[in-house]
């Protein structure tokens, strides 16, 4: 039963399953700096607070989806690093083709003639669903409006990358939580920054599925073999032989 991010990494190389695939060898880390760069903490989002969720998404089996649920947040010129990775495995009639990156948080941007305001930035690698051991790559930014805002504006976005087909992939994030401006003061005042939810699907080539017309030639040739089976029977029967032929 995995429902947070610590639970997640303690199954190991054994992992869990989720409809047809296996999710394994996670590993979870979240690091804040201040404006100088110098790391403040590692442990303001312990793998403990960040529930995992899985679900298919419109409630097709082929487009499984994970999502990671918290409050990575960053304020006043800090920077949060979030960085996740895990393997998965399908198997083979039920390849993986695609993935796709979901981010939603809050941006603000107290000062629109700055240039730093708060934006959350993600990046991801899947290695290697090619030949030659390709990397595939998406990314995604989340910006607040270019006029001024009082607070905190909700926003979300996703992508997609297409590959070759696979059965096993490694998914790498790292997702950047920029909180911009830091204007000094007592208390301190400025940007901030705030991540809520990542969402990871995957998209499966699904079996073939028979055309009307190839079901209807498929129907047409079974009834006359039903048909003859029933003849056969019929005149094969030992019974009915008997009472025509007795000894």
């Amino acid at each position: 039963m995995v429902t947070t991010a610590a639970t997640f990494q303690a199954q190991g190389n054994v992992g869990c399953q989720f409809g047809d695939k296996i999710f394994y060898d996670f590993t979870y880390s979240y690091t804040v700096e201040d404006s100088t760069g110098a790391v403040i903490s590692t442990t303001a989002v312990p793998g403990t607070a960040v529930t995992v969720q899985f679900s298919n998404l419109g409630g097709i089996p082929t487009q499984p989806v994970v999502t990671f649920l918290a409050n990575w947040d960053a304020k006043y010129g800090q920077q949060g690093d979030v960085r996740i990775t895990y393997n998965v495995t399908a198997p083979p009639d039920l390849a993986m083709v695609a993935a796709t990156l979901g981010l939603t948080g809050y941006v603000s941007n107290v000062s629109p003639t700055d240039q730093r305001k708060s934006y959350i930035s993600g990046a991801e690698s899947i290695c290697c669903p090619g030949p030659g051991n390709s990397v595939d790559h998406m990314g995604l930014t989340l910006t607040p409006p270019r006029t001024g805002t009082a607070g905190l504006v909700l926003e979300s976005g996703n992508t997609q990358v297409d590959f070759a087909a696979a059965t096993q992939i490694s998914i790498s994030k790292d997702i950047l939580i920029l909180a911009g401006t830091n204007t000094g003061g007592t208390p301190p005042t400025g940007n901030e920054a705030t991540l809520t939810r990542i969402d990871q699907g995957l998209i499966e080539d699904p079996p073939a599925t028979p055309e009307p017309a190839s079901l209807l030639l498929a129907a047409l040739g079974i009834a006359p073999l039903v048909y003859l089976k029933r003849r056969s029977g019929k005149t094969n029967s030992p019974v009915e032989r008997h009472e025509k032929h007795p000894v």
